[in-house]
Order: C-alpha cells, then structure tokens, then sequence
C-alpha cells in the first residue's frame, strides 16, 4: 500500500504577485449577478432616508396649514416602516457576524 504526505494533493498558496496582482477569481463570485450586498444596503438606507426627509416635510406641511393629517401620518409611518427594515437588516447583519467571530479556526 503507497502511503502519499499530508501535502500530496493540496493546492499550494499563491502570493498576488504569481497572479499578476488582480485579486483570485475565487473572491469574485456573484459578481456580475447583480447588485452587491453593500450597494443593496446603501440603496436602503437611501430610501430610509428620503422617506424620513418626505416625513418631514409632510409634518412641516401639516403645521402650517398646508398639508392634510392623513398624508402627514401615511409618509410618518412609511418612513417608520422603512427605519425598522434598516435596523432589522443592520441586526442581522451584526448576528451574523458574531456567529462567524464564535467559530472556531
């Protein structure tokens, strides 16, 4: 029976100089997939945003006689709604990162 080493087999490491200093093809996947995570979340926290500004101007609206209550409470509440979608992705995001932080090496 032919016993091989440990290291028979394993795909030795490369430095960023072998590959001509562009990132491996293994750190691209999903790239042209769609948006990325980073640029969904800024997205979100744009609208968030937006809504929040739109909230305000309706209450500002409400305050000086132009505005109705109902369209003051509807962009009140959209925004609302909006700020708990940041926060909830925010704590899963964080969750996640401490369950990877937990795991051993």
């Amino acid at each position: 029976m032919d016993i091989k080493g440990i290291s028979a087999g394993l795909i030795q490491p490369r430095s960023l100089s072998d590959v001509g200093g562009k990132a491996p093809q293994a750190l691209n996947v999903g790239q042209g997939a769609g948006p990325s995570f980073t640029q969904a979340l800024v997205d979100a926290v744009g609208a968030a945003n937006t809504k929040a500004l739109a909230a305000d101007q309706a209450t500002q609206d409400l305050m000086i006689g132009q505005g109705s209550v109902h369209q003051a409470m509807i962009a009140m509440q959209d925004s609302a709604v909006a700020m708990d979608m940041v926060v909830a992705v925010r704590n899963k995001v964080l969750d996640a990162y401490q369950e990877v932080m937990r795991m051993p090496v």
